[in-house]
This record gives C-alpha cells, structure tokens and sequence, in this order.
C-alpha cells in the first residue's frame, strides 16, 4: 500500500485561552473580564491596557494581583466519505479541551514625584494553557483513510458479491491518534511616565516576550478491521472451487482471484502495521516589545492610546533523536521558526457621569497581521488586519460596592475558505493550505464579561469577574487532507469561559 502521510505543515498549535488577537493575550487583570473596555483606564490595570494613564492614578503606590482560571473546547466537524470505513459514519466530530486554573500576573506603580511614574508588569502575555485532541485531528485520520479507501472499497465489493455468500461485517479500519499541544508567553514589563499640564501624560516603555511552546502527538496501531473473516471466508470459497468436481475455467479463475484477494488483504495488514508516526518537541525564543503611550485628562473624561511595536520572535526546535517520525524535517532539532506577536495600536474614552458613579466606556484594538511573519509566512493569506470594539459599563453602588459589565466584538482577516498547495517530494505526498487548519484555527467572536468588586479595607479592594466568549462557525470546504477524488469539508468552532479574582492595593 503506498504510504500518503499528511502532517502539520508549521509549528503554529496556538492554545490561547484569553481574549485579543491570535497570538496576544489582551485580559490581562481580574478588572478586563467584567469589563474589557479598558483602554482609557486610570486604575492599575491601565499598566496593560493604557500605561500612560497611570499619571492619573489615585494615591502614591498601587499593587494588583490577579489570577484567572480559562476553560475552552475546540471542535471540528469533518465530512469525507473515507472515514465511513472507522464506525460507519462520513461525518465525525474531534474535540480538543484546554483548561488552566492558574494565570497570575501582577502590576505595580508607583509615583516617583507627581510628574513621573515608574511601572512594571508580569504576565502571561500569549497562550497559558494546553489543548488535547484526545482522538487525534481530521487530517490525520484523512490521511490513512484516503489511502485505504481505494483498496479497502474493491475488497469489499468482491465480499459484497451475493454468490459468494458472505454475510459478515466488512473490512475497514482502526486507529490510535492523539496531539497535545503547551503554549506560553511570558511578559516582563517595565515603564516610565511623564506628566505635563496636569492634562497630558506620556509613557514610554518596553516588554520582553519568552515563549516556551510544546508539541506531542502520535498516529499508531492502524489495524484493519474484520480482516480475519472475510480473509478465512474467501480462503474456504477457493478450496471449495478448487476441489469440485471437474471445476470450470471460470470457477478456477474466480478461486485465483479470491486467493489474490485475501493475500491483498494480508498485504493491507502488514502495511497498516507500519505506520507509526511520532512527534515530541519543544520550541523556544524570546522577543523585545517597544511600547508608547499618551493620556488626556479633563475632569471626568478620559482618552488614552497605546502603540506596542511588532516583536520579533524566533523560536528554535529542541527535538531528540527519534522523537520526529513525521517526516516533515521542519520539525527537527535547532530548527527556526519565525512567530512574531503582532504590533497593537489600542485607544478608548471614558466619561464619568452622575459625580463619576456611572462611568460608560469604548475602546478600540488593531492587531497589524499583515506585518507580522507567522509560521509558513501564514500572513499573506489575511484579508486585512484584526480589529476589536469594546464596550463597557461601570456602577458605583456606594462606597464599598461596584458593578460593571462590557462587551468585545473580534474580527479577524481570515480567508473565506483555504488555499490549498500541493506539493510532492519524494513520491510523498503534502498538502498546506491557507491560514485555516485543524492545528491552529480561528473564529471571529463576540464577548460578554460581568463582575465587581468589594473595598475590604481602605486601600484594598477585591475583583470578582466572568468571561464568555462565543464564536462564529467557521467552514473549510478545501481541507488541507483534500483528496484527489473524494472533498472533504470541516466546520470550526470554539467555546470559552473566564473566571478572574484580583487583589488591589494602594495608598
């Protein structure tokens, strides 16, 4: 049987639990998720979401700790009519799971004289957790099922024969597939404002980015199934042929075909039991983000912007002999890959009625993409760059007491279906497609955050908050397993939820 084997084309298994772009964590504080319209903040926060804003902050030092629990499915719909040859099905569903029950971060300022403000950050600036398709993925399977489909289909048709008398299950095929995927970006911020007319701010400052990505999967024990019986049933219809009485020539001809038919089947087991792919590698590298700020003041109005410059990231394989068996040498040891985190450019108002107790919110974010080099230079293939529009409402109940809620429309320049290339080497065949796949797709979304918090003692306050995102279905109607005969089609989809507490502090 000859061995068609698609992989992962680039190292791009993003399994990002948080809000923002592809590759950059935007929920960075307990505050974002009740109320993600953050980008003219003047709260602690702002060290994220609005640095230049800290001028304004209230008191002489501030402190915030935060942790965040992320929960998020990713499922895939796939249709090919090969995999009715596993379950008897065409259409099959693969899920992967991510969940993270610790996220920290933590922000300081601090007020060096009333003009200048020194601030830094930790946090988890992309990634934060690990995402398991415990089945595998389509285009793992798409791959063993397209190359036995052929075989397996004639085999079956032979069995089907109603002289034959057969009456058993059919041939078919089984599988053990599994990928696990870690990602994680570290984010060490530091900055310093500067506060002129007591209405304007400015910041200048810069973050360094350390990622640390992992990938481990399998495809192994392809078995055919029901191999013994129809194997044993064609085997006794030839002896039975051969041995009649005076067989004619088209009973000795059909017994030599079923003898060559189960070999065939034989043949079939023993390439099956070959294949064995294996993947375990990790990557590493680290980046330099140049980030600026200013920051409007007038009485309750607030205007703030922010420009984080596109950080270079490299990211470098360390992969132990024998640990890629794919084939695809792109993921072998000290190879480099590049995966910038997009430049930001993020800018919000706010406006406190009522003697500030009601404070409306909006804010906007674009994600330059297309400047960006990605794995495989999956750039080219976006429409335009990825903006976000945020909303958000904040109550102060009374001097304890504060709710809030906010909303967060993401929408991404994906492509409208993928841009399959073919590609043969070696007789091997491989497919990539545009900027969708099974290892890293995305949807565009919409997000509701609610919460509040609770002034405990003076100075210090606690935040409760939730996260929902929900996403548009994405279809692929080219997958990158497309056959040479028989399409496929796949629909994406996400589900995600957001748990954040933090502790302010400030005097």
């Amino acid at each position: 049987m000859k061995k068609v084997f698609i992989f992962i084309a680039a190292l791009a298994f993003s399994t990002s639990v948080f809000a923002g772009g592809f590759v950059t964590n935007t929920n960075q504080s307990a505050r974002f998720l009740r109320n993600p319209a953050r980008t003219a903040s003047t709260e602690i926060d702002a060290i994220f979401s609005n640095p230049a804003g800290l001028s304004f902050m209230d008191g002489t030092f501030a402190i915030s700790l935060n942790n965040q629990m992320a929960f998020q499915t990713r499922t895939i719909k796939a249709t090919f009519e090969p995999f009715k040859l596993n379950g008897g099905k065409e259409t099959k569903e693969y899920v992967g799971k991510a969940q993270s029950f610790f996220i920290p971060s933590i922000q300081v300022a601090y007020k060096i004289k009333n003009n200048w403000v020194i601030s830094g950050s930790f946090s988890i600036m992309g990634g934060g957790g690990s995402l398991e398709f415990k089945k595998g993925l389509p285009m793992f399977e798409a791959a063993v099922a397209g190359g036995l489909v052929q075989p397996l289909t004639q085999l079956n048709t032979t069995a089907a024969n109603p002289d034959l008398g057969y009456t058993g299950n059919m041939l078919g095929y089984s599988l053990d597939m599994n990928l696990k995927g870690n990602s994680v970006t570290y984010g060490a911020q530091l900055g310093l404002n500067y506060k002129v007319l007591n209405m304007i701010s400015f910041f200048a400052g810069a973050r360094a980015c350390i990622v640390q990505n992992g990938y481990k999967g399998h495809l192994r024990n392809v078995s055919i199934t029901n191999a013994d019986p129809v194997r044993t049933h064609f085997t006794n219809v030839a002896y039975m042929l051969e041995n009649k009485e005076n067989p004619t020539p088209l009973e000795l001809g059909t017994a030599a075909a079923l003898k060559n038919a189960a070999a065939g089947i034989t043949q079939l087991e023993l390439g099956a039991d070959q294949i064995n792919i294996k993947l375990n590698t990790q990557q590493k590298g680290w980046g330099m983000t140049p980030i600026l700020g200013a920051h409007f003041n007038w009485k309750n109005l607030n205007i703030g912007v922010k420009y984080e410059f596109n950080t270079k990231i490299e990211l470098k394989n360390k992969t132990k002999q024998g640990d890629n068996t794919t084939g695809d040498p792109s993921f072998d040891d000290g190879v480099k890959t590049r995966n910038d985190m997009p430049a930001l450019f993020a800018a919000g108002v706010s406006y406190g009625f009522l003697k500030g107790k009601l404070t409306p919110s909006v804010g906007v974010h674009v994600f330059l993409d297309k400047f960006a080099k990605m794995p495989g230079n999956k750039q080219e293939y976006l429409k335009h760059n990825s903006y976000e529009f945020l909303m958000g409402l904040e109550y102060v109940i009374n001097d304890r007491f504060l709710v809030s809620a906010g909303a967060q429309i993401t929408r991404l320049g994906i492509t409208d279906g993928s841009i399959l290339k073919k590609q043969i080497k070696n007789d091997v065949i491989t497919y990539t497609d545009g900027f969708q796949s099974n290892i890293s797709f995305y949807c565009n979304s919409f997000s509701i955050g609610f919460g509040g918090a609770c002034n405990i003692i003076k100075g210090l306050s606690l935040n409760l908050s939730y996260f929902y995102t929900g996403y548009d279905k994405y279809k692929n109607d080219n997958p990158v397993y497309k056959h040479p005969v028989l399409g496929g089609k796949e629909v994406y989809n996400r589900t995600s939820h957001t748990i954040g507490i933090g502790l302010d502090y400030k005097f």
